[in-house]
């Protein structure tokens, strides 16, 4: 007894339907698994016998014996399969993954078995064992066993091998099963094709099969018919109708992702298969054909034809009969391509082949459909987004070598279609009748063909489906057929109902390929509208005009069928009667039963913001429709038409009546649709958010529909929108200027408003018209109070009555004060039948009047030095208000300077006045005068010129005269006002007296004290000599008050009577003389001399002096007295003229230093007068031969306009677009940028740049044009390059601006992590721009600090000294400049030396200096280069004076060698060597 017990889980998993071919497979899986172990040399054989009363299944497999291991036993337990343990064999591979590996649930021997038949009887041998081992099954047995205790047990036995099992299997194993009291009977040949289906790739086998014969794996007989001969499985018949071509092979590999389920693999083959049509028929339609010949039972047709056959492991799946896989499906919709595509895609069949990856169902039919792999298989492409189960499965699909993503597989798998149709596609060979060829047709897309088809052949008659189809046959054809018709793609929800005219045919006879189209009018287009063959002598045409195409597929598909003429009649009749005659809006009282919200007032005049309805339905009416229709909306009056579509368009036009400004504010196309089962109405939505009816004038209602027979029906509905007054409000603006809605219109005493103009429209926008009106009044109000009225205005309306036009009206009030300081006001416009209010702000006039509130003794106490605290400016307009805050005034003084050091520009405070308290200082000297001007705007409102306290300084106890050599001592200055009475405020260490004089060396220099208006000269050295003495006393710091002393110097008696003793005694008193006039002149060492006393003595010609021995040979005395007096006569020529020198050098010292003091003056008075611009433009315009320089000279011109002269906008020189705060980083940053580029000109764009100058056809520069031919007009050609800056070009930064602040400094991230020694900031950020510069910008919005300056010092950093530098260096990216001359170009580069630029930027520690009259500052600019030149000339005078002075002295000094020399030899008593002494030359 064999025990056969199953666990008792599985008698709960028994597969629930199984049908006896599933049975009888899973008998044969058993045997083509056990045998798959056999040798090569061992015969693989599955033998089934199949009569009336029994099936036997023979294998040759390894058999089984009674042993544990191999027991038969198993065969029979269910739940004991020995192949289960190697299904993970059959996981991977090679496609078609031959592996029988198909045992999975130990169901396939009892089950199988006793489902065929009621006893089945297993025998089984191993090559070991010598006997058969049996195992006996009965139904009953094991039905009544199961029931009682669950124990199977059944009889067996062992028995002798016959001969015939012998002889069937020659290596002696061997199993086989007989099977009795069969349930059903087996057809033969059923089952052979049912086999063959099943175990195709085991019986034979093509695949990577090097020889040209069959592989056959597996010998599979049924009652002794091979099953490899047979030709009528289905199988078979597929591979007999597929084309030649090459198959669309795909290999998937398939992965679960998802971290919580067991890791498992599966592989998987798709083979695309394309069996084509061939002369009209489909080979999908021949193989069913043929199926259904041979009895095997299919049911399906060419439409439900399966797509998809899977096999597993090689056996076929019988139920997974799959539709088209989403890859496999043509996603186009329409297009002659997209109908194409979807007939080419119905002619492929795809084969699946599955390794042991996957899982069955229990019965093996077919996959099993919640398997995550299956999921994964039947949507891999991508197309199941919903599954998130599928989401844990990964797919790698390649074809060859490449893996593949979604897009890429549907174009490969489109392109293999196309190539396939292309190749072995005929759909039709020929028609019945002759045909007409046309070559090269050339509307191939209108027609439905192939743009590479070059030949059609045109019939009126064709045979199809075993019918003729001739032309002028009235045709029916079934809905959703996509045709081609005149400007798209057709596919009618309902029946078409046409003629056929033509049907046209790709290529010639033979063609591969041939699709056919039949050409169909449809019934409701006239004949004349239909297709025409237009033949000429040289060519012939097909004109398809309002005409169908369809694809004959359509015959092919049962889709399309013929009316018979009563039936065609009747249609027509019904056609015509239905055909749509006008069109209908649907009313409110029309639409209650279709519950429209609100009504449409066509042909009415209703007022804007009419809250239209939120729909608009119209219908079409057919002809037989009648005003008396019991209710317009009755089903049989409206036409229903899928096709038809109907637009509404919706015109605004401003007028009342049609003008070329109409507005298209509204279009839709809309197909009909129903509603409360009403079908035809056409609904057009209206927006809910934005009314329609807001704007005035008449819109416009158009409906219109495109009829089938190409005419058009159209429908316009007017309706009138008017202004709504119940919504009116004003507007009012100046100028006319409405660009700024409601804004705050702005009025100024003293200046007209040239035009006021006021609107008023309604809420909407719309503008209300005024009624008849000729005046106004206009009036201020301030609060309650009346500011300021005009009467009696006369007023102008526009031609369309919109607009209100006030003008040339002047306001005057002196009540402003009332409303300072925000001058907010109401304006009010009183009309004959109307009034409106609008805010606005009455702004004081110009500065007018000014007043001084000083105090009464202002004038006459005014001193040199003081500081006025008590003036203060009250600043009036010309109607006695005072000015409003801010105003800025220019003051300008003489005399008087600004103690602030903020400039002349002034402005006015909250109260109206310019408060100068404590700001002003006297800088005049005593007696002058001191000037206070004021201006705005260049226009002179203030003028006060005042007198300077008058002071006198005088000496008192001055001495008459002095001895030489003496001291003057005691001398006492006073400063006393012109009544004589002594100023006691001249007191203080701010008070001294200093002396000027070259002959009291010992005060020269020496400053004495004043106290009380008194100041004690104690002592001063005379010289030496007789004479004068004479010095200025001044006042130290007012040069001004001065006075001059002049002190004879008397000489003592013994120097005066040498001469004369002289002329009385003998000749041995001229040593006396000679040594008395070699006593005249001192020489020190320093070339310095002392003045020359003007005493008489006589003098002697060199050549007349006669030598000692001569002399003593004399004998006259008179001729030696005459001698003397020449010698004598000549030394006091050369004292003269020695002493006209000094006193010229004296006057040109006086000279040199009034010039100098004038000078001074002119530098001051610039200083105070002249900003540091026009300094540089000075500088700038003294560069001759720089276009920097013709530029600057242009501009002091009143003609030069940049824009007339180089055609645009020239911005400026680099030097004057930007300023300073100290001249040491002005010079630095100078020397940094170097000459060229302070003196670059600056433009805003590349076109003014280019206009600059021009070439000739040989390269030079043209210099008639340009800044050249203005430079040759100035007489100073431009000779050296120089560059220009555009500064739209320039690449800016980009990062933030500190917008909050006047100078929109560049927000460039700090250099270093904390403030380093010395860091003065960004070269960029410490340029300063004046206001007119901040408002240059470029064409994309950047300013001059973004461009211009960034570019010149990109972040180049500011130091103070050069060892703060160098210790910042490992900081640096675009170099640094210290003030005290240190300079880093880039990286390594350092700049060396000194230097010191004459072009520098303007230096201004807080604002530009504004300028009264630039020509006053050229005007004393050059009259101070004319004192310089001045200065230069008496300083060369003063040279040349001293030089011949030094001559003079150096002349005198050799005649003292010689009187030397000849008092030496006369002083000998004897006078010997007198006698050798001889006249000399000199």
């Amino acid at each position: 007894m064999w025990d056969l017990t199953p666990p008792t889980e599985l008698l709960q998993e028994l597969p629930a339907e199984y049908s006896t071919e599933s049975a009888l497979a899973d008998l044969v899986d058993n045997s083509l698994q056990a045998l798959w172990s056999n040798g090569s040399k061992e015969i693989k054989l599955i033998r089934i016998t199949v009569d009336g009363e029994k099936i036997v299944v023979f294998d040759t497999g390894r058999g089984m014996d009674g042993s544990e291991d191999n027991s038969i036993s198993k065969w029979g337990t269910m739940g004991s399969s020995n192949h289960r343990v190697f299904r993970k064999q059959g996981i991977g591979g090679k496609a078609p993954y031959l592996v029988p590996f198909f045992g999975m649930f130990g169901y396939g021997g009892t089950i199988a078995s006793m489902h065929l038949g009621r006893t089945a009887i297993v025998s089984s041998k191993t090559k070991e064992s010598r006997k058969v081992f049996t195992l006996h099954l009965s139904r009953e047995a094991l039905l009544e066993k199961s029931s009682s205790k669950l124990s199977w047990k059944t009889a067996g036995g062992v028995r002798d091998p016959s001969e015939e099992e012998l002889a069937l299997s020659p290596h002696r194993s061997f199993t086989q099963v007989e099977i009795h009291g069969l349930n059903r009977h087996l057809e033969p040949a059923k089952l052979r094709g049912f086999l063959k289906d099943i175990y195709f790739p085991y019986i034979q086998y093509d695949e990577d099969n090097g020889s040209a014969s069959t592989r056959r794996p597996v010998q599979f007989e049924v009652n002794g018919v091979d099953l490899a001969e047979i030709q009528e499985s289905e199988v078979t018949l597929t591979n007999l109708h597929s084309s030649n071509g090459p198959d669309f092979d795909l290999h998937l590999k398939f992965a679960c992702t998802s971290t919580n389920a067991a890791s498992r693999q599966a592989h998987a083959r798709i083979k695309c298969v394309y069996f084509p049509i061939v002369k009209g028929k489909e080979s999908i339609d021949s193989i069913l054909e043929k199926l259904s010949e041979n009895a095997l039972g299919v049911k399906e047709n060419f439409d439900n034809f399966s797509r998809v056959s899977v096999r597993r492991l090689g056996r076929l799946l019988p139920d997974a009969r799959w539709g088209s896989l989403p890859f496999m499906e043509p996603k186009q919709n329409k297009g002659q391509k997209a109908e194409l595509l979807k007939r080419c895609c119905k002619r492929v069949k795809c084969f699946v082949e599955t390794d042991a990856g996957f899982n069955p169902t229990l019965s093996k039919t077919d996959l099993a459909q919640h398997d995550v792999f299956t999921k994964a298989l039947r949507c891999f492409d991508g197309s199941c987004h919903n599954d998130s189960s599928v989401e844990e499965v990964s797919v790698d699909a390649r074809k060859g070598e490449r893996s593949l993503n979604r897009t890429q597989l549907e174009k490969q798998y489109h392109d293999w279609i196309n190539n396939m149709h292309a190749k072995y596609d005929v759909e039709m060979d020929g028609g019945d009748d002759e045909h007409t060829v046309i070559i090269n047709p050339s509307n191939k897309e209108r027609l439905g063909i192939s743009k590479d088809v070059e030949v059609i052949r045109v019939h009126t008659s064709v045979s199809r489906k075993g019918k003729t189809w001739r032309r002028g046959d009235h045709l029916k054809i079934q809905p959703r057929v996509v045709a081609r018709m005149k400007n798209n793609f057709y596919s009618s929800k309902s029946n078409f109902y046409g003629t056929l005219e033509y049907v046209v045919v790709e290529g010639l006879r033979g063609d591969i390929c041939g699709e056919a189209r039949l050409i169909c009018r449809s019934i409701e287009c006239p004949g004349d509208q239909g297709c025409l063959l237009e033949v000429g002598q040289d060519s012939v045409h097909l004109n398809i005009k309002e005409s169908f195409s369809f694809p004959i597929s359509v015959i092919d598909d049962n889709k399309c069928q013929t009316m018979d003429e009563d039936s065609w009649c009747q249609m027509l009749r019904k056609k015509s009667a239905k055909a749509p005659a006008c069109i209908e809006v649907l009313r409110n009282s029309q639409g209650n039963d279709l519950a429209i919200d609100g009504d449409v007032p066509f042909e009415k005049v209703i007022a804007a913001g009419y809250n239209h309805p939120r729909e608009i339905i119209a219908v079409i009416r057919p002809q037989n429709a009648t005003t008396c229709s019991t209710s317009l909306l009755d089903k049989r009056y409206i036409v229903k038409d899928d096709d038809l579509e109907m637009a509404m368009e919706i015109y605004h036009l401003p007028g009342s009546k049609d003008h070329p400004r109409a507005k298209l504010i509204y279009k839709k196309l809309k197909k009909p649709s129903s509603c409360n089962s009403i079908n035809g109405l056409y609904i057009f939505q209206l927006s809910e958010e934005t009314s329609m009816f807001t704007k005035s004038g008449v819109y416009s209602f158009i409906f219109s529909v495109r009829c089938r027979d190409s005419t058009v029906i159209k429908h316009e509905s007017r309706i009138t929108v008017r202004p709504n007054s119940n919504t009116r409000h004003w507007q009012l603006s100046c100028d006319a200027d409405w660009s700024a809605d409601n804004a705050v219109v702005d009025i100024r005493l003293g200046m007209p408003v040239r035009c006021l103009a006021a609107r008023s429209h309604d809420l909407y926008g719309n503008g209300i018209p005024f009624l008849d009106v000729h005046k106004a009044v206009i009036t201020i109000l301030g609060g309650d109070d009346i500011l300021a009225q005009v009467k009696d205005i006369k007023v102008d309306l526009s031609t369309d009555l919109l607009t209100l036009y006030i003008r040339d009206f002047l306001f005057k009030t002196n009540k402003l004060d009332r409303v300072r300081p925000n001058y907010e006001a109401m304006l009010k416009i009183s009309l004959s039948d109307s009034e409106l209010s609008h805010p606005c702000k009455v702004k004081p006039g110009l500065p007018s009047t000014i007043n001084m509130d000083m105090s009464l003794a202002w004038e006459k106490n005014l001193t040199p030095g003081e500081v006025i605290d008590d003036a203060l400016l009250e600043v009036l307009d010309h109607c006695g208000n005072h000015v409003e805050e801010g105003m800025e005034l220019i003051v300008n003084t003489v005399g008087l300077s600004f103690v602030d050091k903020c400039g002349p520009v002034r402005k006015v405070n909250s109260e109206g006045f310019v408060d100068l308290r404590g700001m002003l200082k006297v800088v005049s000297g005593f007696g002058s005068e001191a000037c206070l001007t004021i201006f705005h705007h260049k226009k002179k409102i203030f003028n006060r010129t005042f007198q300077i306290a008058i002071r006198n300084l005088k000496a008192v106890k001055v001495p008459e005269s002095c001895p030489a050599g003496t001291f003057l001592e005691n001398i006492i200055f006073e400063v006393s006002d012109c009544d004589g009475v002594i100023d006691e405020s001249i007191h203080g260490l701010q008070h001294t007296l200093s002396i000027r004089s070259n002959q009291l060396k010992d005060v020269q220099g020496a400053q004495y004290a004043f106290e009380h208006g008194r100041c004690v000269l104690p002592r001063a050295q005379v010289p030496n000599e007789p004479g004068t003495v004479s010095f200025v006393a001044y006042h130290t710091h007012f040069s001004d008050l001065e006075t001059i002393i002049q002190v004879p110097i008397l000489q003592g008696s013994s120097c005066c009577t040498i001469y004369n003793y002289f002329r009385l005694k003998s000749w041995i008193f001229l040593w006396q003389i000679h040594v008395y006039a070699l006593d005249l002149v001192r020489v020190n060492s320093e070339n310095d001399f002392e003045p020359i006393c003007s005493y008489p003595t006589s003098s002697l010609s060199s050549q007349d002096l006669l030598s000692p021995s001569q002399l003593a040979s004399c004998q006259s005395v008179r001729y030696i007295e005459d001698a003397l007096r020449k010698v004598s006569d000549e030394i006091e020529s050369i004292d003269s003229n020695i002493r006209s020198e000094e006193e010229m050098i004296k006057f040109l010292d006086s000279q040199k230093k009034s010039v100098e003091n004038r000078i001074a003056s002119l530098k001051d008075e610039i200083g105070h007068r002249v900003g540091a611009k026009e300094i540089t433009r000075h500088k700038i315009e003294e560069n001759v031969g720089t276009a920097a320089a013709v530029l600057c000279n242009l501009s002091n011109h009143k003609a030069y306009e940049p824009g007339r002269s180089f055609k645009d906008e020239v911005v400026g020189i680099v030097a004057l677009l930007g300023t300073v705060a100290n001249r040491d980083l002005s010079r630095m940053l100078s020397v940094y940028l170097g000459e060229d580029n302070m003196l670059a000109v600056v433009c805003k764009t590349q076109d003014a740049a280019n206009y600059f100058e021009k070439y000739d056809t040989e390269g030079n520069v043209d210099i008639r044009f340009g800044i050249h031919q203005e430079a040759a007009k100035l007489g100073v050609p431009i000779s050296r390059r120089f560059p220009i800056i555009c500064l739209d070009e320039i690449r800016p930064y980009n990062g933030d601006v500190f917008w909050n602040i006047r100078q929109k400094k560049l927000n460039l991230p700090f250099p270093h992590s904390k403030t380093h020694k010395g860091f003065r900031g960004l070269a960029v950020n410490l340029i300063n721009l004046s206001a007119e510069n901040l408002e240059i910008i470029t064409s994309s919005g950047h300013g001059l600090r973004e461009t211009l300056f960034y570019r010149l010092f990109g972040e180049l950093q500011v130091y103070e000294t050069r060892n703060d530098m160098r210790q910042a260096m490992p900081h640096l990216r675009n170099g640094a400049i210290s003030l005290d001359g240190g300079i880093i170009k880039g990286d390594g580069m350092l700049l060396l030396g000194y230097s010191d630029p004459e072009i520098i930027f303007p230096v201004m520690p807080d604002a530009p200096d504004i300028l009264e009259d630039p020509e006053d500052v050229f005007t004393k600019v050059k009259k101070m280069n004319a004192e310089k030149s001045v200065l230069e000339t008496v300083e060369n005078k003063i040279r040349k004076a001293e030089e011949n002075r030094q001559k003079l002295v150096m002349k005198r000094n050799k005649k003292k060698r010689k009187f030397d020399e000849m008092a030496e030899v006369m002083s000998q008593p004897s006078g010997s060597q007198l006698d050798q002494y001889h006249p000399v030359s000199q």
